[in-house]
């Protein structure tokens, strides 16, 4: 059984007291430094969080610039395209009206040498048939 004496309370004193004694030496530091740590967990999931942000945000930035990299691009592109076309259409064009002048003069050439020739021919023709009128009449 329980005896209630002196011993008891002295024993419930040195209890009262070492509790308190642990409760300033132990357990309040213990309690800050869990709280210390609580909150370098909070601040550091903060910054964590925040630089996800940053970096989702970075991501978008460079998909959307690489998008209009790609569109510039793909303008360009079509643009330096287009004008390679024209510019070959005008060079055909330009060999084309070269060729039809060289055709042209050939054919004036031709044409010329073509009346020469029936010119000279009909002098010809008519000398030889001078001749013959005169190798049959006279």
């Amino acid at each position: 059984m329980i005896n209630i004496n002196s011993t008891l309370f002295m024993q419930m004193g040195a209890f009262l007291v070492l509790l308190f004694l642990l409760n300033i030496i132990l357990y309040k530091p213990l309690l800050a430094k869990i709280r210390e740590r609580f909150a370098t967990i909070d601040e550091l999931n903060e910054k964590a969080r925040r630089y996800q942000e940053e970096a989702q945000k970075n991501e978008e930035e460079y998909k959307t610039k690489i998008l209009e990299a790609e569109q510039t691009a793909k303008q360009n592109y079509a643009s330096k395209i287009a004008a390679a076309l024209k510019e070959k259409e005008e060079k055909i064009a330009e060999e084309n009206r070269k060729a039809m002048d060289e055709i042209r003069k050939i054919e004036e050439q031709l044409n010329k040498n073509i009346e020469m020739e029936l010119a000279s021919s009909k002098d010809y023709s008519i000398d030889i048939a001078n001749k013959i009128y005169k190798q049959l009449i006279g």
